[in-house]
């Protein structure tokens, strides 16, 4: 089936003039997780290039960003969730509202991937990130939910 699909995606993208763009609403929408990254492995051996280079030449504003973040999510979601982490708490102000969703949605799912990620990624612990950029109620409440600094 991945096969099939990255196939699907290549004839309404890369081999056409024009996008099919009911084909890439239709794949990215009804594959679970795992069948996206075996369609991007699949479409990386098929065509020698990447489904995000062609979802980036074939598609553009917040449809491309979405189907983007859905392709990052796919194939390594620690990674992706730890970079969305590490832009809410970057720079002037942290973006609360972004840092208490993820934490508070991934916490059960696969938060210690998510740590470990961060910090492989940002050398700086997760933990303590959240200790920086936040504070009172909210700070004791993020931080009991990540649990113990790793």
């Amino acid at each position: 089936m991945a096969l099939k699909d990255a196939k699907d995606l290549y004839k309404a993208g890369e081999k056409r003039w024009g996008t099919d763009e009911k084909t890439f609403i239709r794949i990215f929408s009804e594959r679970s997780r795992a069948q996206l990254a075996a369609i991007s492995a699949a479409y990386h051996d098929m065509y020698g290039s990447s489904l995000k280079k062609a979802v980036k030449h074939e598609t553009s504003g917040k449809f491309e960003h979405g189907l983007l973040t859905i392709l990052k999510c796919a194939e390594n979601p620690a990674q992706y969730f730890a970079k969305v982490l590490r832009k809410a708490m970057k720079g002037l102000g942290t973006d609360d509202t972004t840092l208490i969703r993820i934490i508070v949605t991934r916490t059960e799912i696969d938060m210690q991937y998510i740590k470990a990620e961060y910090l492989r990624k940002y050398k700086k612990t997760l933990n303590d990130a959240v200790h920086s950029e936040t504070s009172g109620h909210c700070r004791t409440f993020l931080l009991a939910l990540l649990g113990p600094n790793c």
